[in-house]
C-alpha cells in the first residue's frame, strides 16, 4: 500500500524530509509537498523533492497517512486551522518547530480527536538554508525529539 506524506514547507528541513522519504522507500510513498510560490514549486519538482507540490493546504493534505509541518513557528498556527477540518481519520501530524508550548496548544486547539499530532524537533541542520541546501543525509545520526 502506498502511503501519503504531505510535508508542508519544502526549505532546507522541509525538502531533506523529502529526500530521505524517497531514498528509503521509493516507490512506497507518495509525497505531496505545499509551498506558495510557483518558484518554489518548480524547484522542489526539479530537485525531485516531492512527487507533486500543491499551492492549496486542502488539496495538500487530502489523503494524507502523515502530514509533517516544516514551516517557521508563527505559521504553524494559521496552517494547523486552515488544514484541521480536512484531514482524514486516523492522520498523523508532525511538526519541525523549535518550540513546543505553543504548537501543542495550537495543535489542541485546531485539530480534530480523530488526528493524532506528535510534536517533534529535528536536531539537525546547517549553516546553508532553503531546499537547494536539502540533502537526504541530514539527519543521519541526528535526534529526532
Amino acid at each position: 500500500m502506498v502511503r501519503r506524506v504531505a510535508i508542508i514547507g519544502l526549505g532546507l528541513i522541509g525538502g531533506s524530509i523529502g529526500l530521505a522519504l524517497k531514498r528509503t522507500g521509493p516507490g512506497e510513498t507518495e509525497l505531496v509537498g505545499y509551498v506558495r510560490s510557483p518558484e518554489a514549486a518548480d524547484k522542489a519538482l526539479r530537485l525531485a523533492v516531492v512527487d507533486r507540490v500543491e499551492d492549496d493546504l486542502r488539496v495538500a493534505v487530502d489523503k494524507a497517512d502523515i502530514v509533517i509541518l516544516a514551516t517557521p513557528v508563527m505559521a504553524i498556527k494559521e496552517i494547523l486551522a486552515q488544514i484541521g477540518p480536512h484531514l482524514p481519520y486516523g492522520c498523523v501530524v508532525t511538526d519541525t518547530a523549535s518550540t513546543k508550548a505553543k504548537v501543542m496548544e495550537w495543535a489542541e486547539e485546531y485539530l480534530p480527536p480523530t488526528v493524532d499530532f506528535i510534536g517533534g524537533h529535528p536536531m539537525a541542520g546547517k549553516e546553508f538554508s532553503g531546499i537547494e541546501a536539502a540533502e537526504a543525509s541530514l539527519f543521519e545520526g541526528c535526534i529526532y525529539c
